[in-house]
């Protein structure tokens, strides 16, 4: 065979892969952008259901984004230490888990919990959707699933704002994450569709520098979600302290 025409071979081997690990793929990307959509939608909901302020409630959402943003480099040291395949398949698994907890949480605590552990398996989900595209997908069609995963992420927002509020007004808030769970078995049943890629165990994981950039990530997150409420100046009441006024020169 020339090289031609291997070269014509292979290009029709990478256009003719199978769609099917896309739709998992952005499945993958979809349950976390409802779940973190659905949020706010159902906020009211869950005030009046656990008898607590907003704020307490809003603490869901800031818990599940400052995981997300401080962990998400750990995830994708996990993705290139275990496997991308394998480690998505656990994520969703505990993503699954997490919603089930949301789902039917009794109280405002067993609810923030949930979402801080569906905050720690999108940060592993997140690197590996592009690690998953770029060992399943080649040439022209990678191209098309990086956008697709685009999509993706838009769709399950706004599906999360129409069945979020529809399910909000008539029924409750809890259904909205019940789909949650039936959708992340889905993902985890199609995930066994996906190519398995080799494990690099010679990758090594920095906890010091994962502890310290966490805390560095979360750390601005959470002045910058105060911010309003604090102010730029962070002297506050110590602005027109007396050991800040003028001292004449000596003579």
């Amino acid at each position: 065979m020339t090289m031609a025409s291997a070269t014509t071979v292979h290009s029709v081997e990478e256009e003719n892969a199978s769609w099917v690990p896309m739709i998992t793929i952005a499945l993958g990307q979809m349950i976390m952008s409802f779940n973190v959509a659905s949020l706010p939608v159902a906020l009211g909901g869950m005030v009046n259901s656990f008898g607590v302020p907003p704020t307490t409630v809003a603490t869901g959402i800031v818990a599940y984004s400052m995981l997300v943003a401080g962990f998400v480099m750990l995830g994708a040291k996990l993705t290139q230490r275990y496997g991308a395949t394998h480690v998505f398949r656990v994520a969703v698994a505990v993503f699954g888990v997490a919603q089930t907890l949301m789902t039917f949480s009794p109280n405002a605590e067993l609810m923030i919990t949930a979402q801080s552990l569906s905050g720690a398996a999108g940060a592993v989900i997140v690197p590996s959707l592009v690690a998953l595209i770029a060992e399943n997908y080649k040439g022209r069609q990678q191209a098309t699933a990086v956008g697709a995963l685009g999509s993706a992420r838009a769709a399950a927002g706004v599906l999360a704002f129409v069945i979020g509020g529809t399910l909000g007004t008539f029924i409750g808030w809890r259904p909205a994450f019940g789909i949650l769970i039936a959708v992340s078995a889905v993902v985890f049943l199609l995930s066994f569709r996906l190519k398995p890629d080799e494990a690099r165990p010679e990758v090594r994981i920095d906890f010091v520098g994962v502890i310290l950039a966490a805390a560095a990530i979360i750390l601005i997150s959470f002045g910058f979600n105060n911010l309003n409420r604090w102010g730029w100046d962070w002297r506050g009441p110590m602005r027109h302290s007396t050991s800040l006024a003028y001292l004449p020169p000596r003579s």
